[in-house]
């Protein structure tokens, strides 16, 4: 009975766009032939797309899966900074791992730099150059929203004296560019995810050791990285391709003293 009922509609459809597209006080004419191509178009239609038109990526079947470490990773680091165990244990870091170099700054873009260089020496992975470099972007801009919100609102003051500790900003970066290589490359081998996620780890360690943040801002702010990466890859339309991008057109406007530019999109 479904069956039956998707090709009605789509049938129905087709017959509206026939109406719409004939001129206006002039009789629809719709032979026998027409009709039937129509009517197995549409069977085809139903029996080959509905059934994956809500399913189209990976990243949208996998349920609440991919949301469990970055909430335990958050809830862990908020219920760790109402906690005296935070001083305990960064106190035993800078006793026995005090740092004080600057490579932290540099190895959080480690994993995303090491997703592009793989793209140049054609290992390939889940997305194109245009829909991985869009992901990147917004998955950078979304952390950075989230985390700077959430230092000022929070504004705990950092082991070293600072101001703006909770979360770690250097941490969540680092955790949301893993976690672009584990979507990226995961599937293909494990150990892409395991040094992505290893690099990561050490720049919230080096972050404790520095004195930069407490232990709750490292786990908090992984966890926000992770789940910005998340947000980003399932909202995300993947329309960043040659495919898409031909429907682009950029043109100059003006008026009056107001000049800029016009980005249009053809559906």
């Amino acid at each position: 009975m479904k069956r039956e009922t998707g090709i009605l509609l789509l049938l129905i459809a087709s017959l509206i766009i026939v109406c719409g597209s004939s001129r206006a006080g002039e009789p629809l004419k719709f032979s026998g032939g027409e009709f039937s191509t129509v009517l197995k178009k549409a069977e085809l239609f139903h029996n080959d797309s509905i059934h994956v038109l809500n399913f189209k990526y990976a990243d949208r079947k996998r349920g609440f899966k991919p949301y469990i470490a970055p909430t335990v990773l958050i809830a862990g680091g908020t219920a760790l900074h109402f906690s005296d165990s935070k001083y305990q244990f960064n106190d035993w870091v800078q006793d026995n791992f005090h740092y004080e170099g600057g490579a932290d700054d540099y190895l959080r873009f480690a994993p995303l730099a090491a997703v592009y260089s793989l793209n140049a020496i054609g290992i390939k992975g889940e997305n194109n150059f245009g829909n991985l470099t869009a992901i990147s972007l917004k998955s950078f801009i979304l952390n950075d929203l989230l985390v700077y919100s959430l230092k000022k609102a929070v504004n705990e003051e950092r082991p070293n004296g600072g101001q703006h500790s909770f979360p770690s900003g250097h941490t969540s970066v680092v955790f949301a560019f893993a976690q672009i290589m584990h979507h990226e490359y995961g599937e293909q081998s494990i150990w892409y995810s395991v040094g992505a996620y290893s690099c990561a780890a050490t720049v919230g360690l080096m972050r404790i050791a520095k004195g930069a943040h407490w232990a709750s801002d490292v786990l908090a702010g992984a966890g926000i990285g992770m789940l910005s990466t998340e947000l980003v890859y399932l909202t995300h339309q993947y329309k960043w391709d040659w495919e898409h991008i031909k429907h682009f057109d950029i043109f100059p406007f003006s008026v009056g003293q107001q000049k800029g530019l016009t980005l249009v999109y053809n559906f």
